[in-house]
């Protein structure tokens, strides 16, 4: 099975190709997080990403993609190019319906970020900014190498995570996302009894592949969906429902 992955829900974007046979092989990745917008860059990177896997997009068998929290923008983006590659692949054939799409939380693929790795009694806190001193967050523990949800995806100030971590006296917290440098400064600055990891920066940045490892897990567990299911997961309303009401 061959896996094209795309993250853009940050400042930096990714794409990925993993073959998901016997556990997962990655092929190619391609980073950016140059000056080029997303809506510039995904696809050029995408088709990068393919040629260095050696393989072309009628061979992908399922497309992921990070449906957010995150950057409204760039998760538009991602979700509407990963939903016109879906759709277009099964076009002549008539099948828009096929269950070929897995979406990913962007929170669970950070997570994912440190999967197979060996860290005793750590705790996984990705933040992404969401402004005015709010982050989206969810809180994971590793268990036999994989990453799980302890809280829900959510959106939560930086004094309300902080204070809540404080639980975890007997944990290493580990920041990871945008915001993570902000949550670390915090904790040193209030001079808070918490245990915390900085993270080297290649950790805190969407990775193509952790959304190929994330979505593999996903469809091992769930199934597929269609590209029509495919949406956005904002966890806030956007500008413009805001402004209507």
């Amino acid at each position: 099975m061959l896996i094209l992955g795309v993250d853009s829900s940050a400042k930096s974007a990714s794409a990925a190709i993993l073959n998901g046979t016997d556990g997962g092989k990655l092929l190619s990745e391609v980073n950016s997080g140059g000056n080029l917008s997303h809506s510039e860059n995904l696809l050029p990177m995408i088709d990068c990403a393919l040629k260095i896997a050696g393989v072309g997009i009628n061979n992908i068998d399922l497309f992921a993609v990070a449906s957010g929290p995150g950057s409204f923008t760039g998760i538009r983006i991602a979700v509407a190019t990963i939903k016109g590659l879906a759709f277009g692949f099964h076009e002549n054939n008539n099948e828009n319906n096929i269950a070929n799409c897995v979406s990913v939380s962007s929170l669970f693929a950070l997570a994912h970020n440190f999967a197979g790795l060996d860290i005793n009694k750590a705790i996984i806190c990705p933040v992404i900014d969401a402004r005015r001193r709010q982050v989206y967050n969810a809180v994971f523990t590793l268990k036999s190498g994989k990453p799980h949800y302890m809280t829900a995806d959510r959106i939560i100030t930086v004094d309300e995570l902080i204070a809540e971590l404080e639980q975890y006296d007997d944990m290493t917290i580990i920041f990871t996302g945008d915001a993570a440098d902000i949550c670390h400064d915090e904790i040193n600055f209030a001079e808070r009894k918490i245990k915390v990891i900085k993270s080297p920066e290649i950790l805190k940045r969407p990775s193509g592949y952790a959304i190929c490892t994330a979505a593999l897990r996903k469809y091992n567990e769930n199934g597929a969906i269609s590209a029509n299911a495919l949406a956005p997961a904002y966890l806030i309303k956007t500008q413009a429902e805001r402004e209507y009401e």
